[in-house]
């Protein structure tokens, strides 16, 4: 069985997801360029590419073997958790689902993982991205994609995923009838942004609102129970 790598040198060296060396190279080059120029500047440039380096950091995670649970799709905080219609999109607008809603920061860890076994039914794009400076993930200016999948037992899952900021930064590699085993990376959403899941409407939902959640391996919801909201107290 394979095991979490530990050690000091994992953690200053962490394992960057590919997506991201193209990005930390043209810094890096920049830094290089901007030293020789003039130094304070190359200096501060420097900083953004060791930032830019730790952005992409792609860790491996130990996600629990259960049935019928559901994993965390992504790094962050939980922000909301209500019940409202699925995505028009989708065709999931006659239907009811608890959504979680996460904001991943950017320092967080935004690769993106499958929240439990499952098959993707459809999907939708939003790239007509428009000028917008926005944090609301509501604002027409900002990238969205969006995925419906279903388990083993045919229940129906939606994630949302909405950037911010104008640019266009979420990259995914799925498509319909893609297989997934729970925790297995699916994308990324690049320096952060908003991640909905919608969940079957009677989902027992084991996290609270503020909570931190680690992608791939916290137990956000328990699809065999009828447990009451859990709610938080910070101490």
């Amino acid at each position: 069985m394979k095991s979490v790598d530990t050690s000091l040198k994992s953690l200053i060296f962490p394992n960057i997801n590919e997506d991201g060396w193209k990005f930390i190279s043209i810094l890096a080059i920049c830094s290089l360029i901007l030293l020789i120029i003039w130094l304070p500047l190359g200096c501060v440039s420097v900083i953004l590419t060791v930032w830019c380096f730790y952005a992409f950091r792609d860790p491996d995670r130990v996600t629990p073997n259960l049935n019928d649970i559901v994993i965390a799709p992504i790094d962050g905080k939980v922000i909301s958790i209500t019940r409202e219609k699925g995505p028009d999109v989708l065709g999931l607008g006659n239907k009811t689902f608890t959504r979680i809603g996460i904001f991943t920061s950017i320092s967080d860890i935004s690769v993106g993982r499958m929240p439990l076994k499952s098959k993707i039914q459809s999907c939708y794009y939003d790239d007509e991205v428009k000028f917008s400076h926005s944090f609301d993930k509501n604002n027409i200016g900002n990238e969205r994609m969006l995925f419906a999948f279903k388990n083993i037992s045919g229940k129906e899952f939606v994630i949302e995923q909405t950037s911010t900021f104008c640019a266009p930064r979420i990259k995914y590699s799925l498509k319909k009838g893609d297989e997934f085993s729970a925790g297995q990376r699916f994308g990324i959403m690049r320096f952060g942004g908003f991640t909905d899941i919608y969940l079957p409407e009677k989902s027992a939902i084991t996290v609270c609102i503020g909570q931190t959640l680690i992608g791939g391996e916290t137990i956000i919801a328990d699809l065999n129970s009828d447990a009451p909201r859990i709610d938080g107290e910070i101490r």
